[in-house]
């Protein structure tokens, strides 16, 4: 964050995380996400990607787990 405010480098970084947890976050609206101190807006934002990440491991595992399942003899 420069001395004025943000970056024009910094900018688009800040509203992709209000968008995301705007979208995904379920109950944040953009100026609570805008007024947010930086550190609980990074703390949510966090919080969000690796819940994210861990749902789409889960979702592999379980997709990798059902291929596995089907019998090799019988062709689809």
């Amino acid at each position: 964050m420069g001395f004025f405010g943000l970056s024009p480098k910094d900018k688009p970084i800040l509203h992709e995380q209000i968008f995301q947890l705007m979208y995904y976050g379920k109950g944040f609206i953009h100026s609570d996400i805008y007024d947010m101190p930086i550190y609980l807006r990074n703390f949510y934002y966090k919080q969000l990607v690796d819940t994210r990440k861990k749902e789409n491991d889960e979702m592999k595992k379980a997709q990798q787990k059902s291929k596995s399942k089907t019998n090799p003899r019988f062709k689809r």
